[in-house]
């Protein structure tokens, strides 16, 4: 029989399960934003549109992981209560 891996379904996880994703979600924030840092400053010395594309892509990639945080913070909250 054919094993299936396990999912993170947000309404099924545990307490720990969204600690657990909470951690993975900050250590991906802090990475965006050293790497759109550094996009930056390159985008100001070069002015480049290649840096202007990256910075545009990690801002986007960056307001997904806030939302997604704030949905495991409020799913953390309700099993909370």
């Amino acid at each position: 029989m054919k094993q299936q891996k396990k999912r993170f379904v947000l309404a099924e996880a545990s307490l720990d399960e969204i600690n657990k994703q909470l951690k993975i979600n900050t250590f991906t924030i802090v990475i965006l934003i050293g790497m759109l840092m550094l996009n930056t400053t390159q985008f100001m010395r070069d002015y480049s549109l290649l840096y202007g594309a990256l910075i545009a892509i990690m801002a986007f990639f960056l307001f997904v992981m806030a939302k997604s945080r704030t949905l495991l913070t409020v799913q953390k909250q309700a099993l909370m209560r």
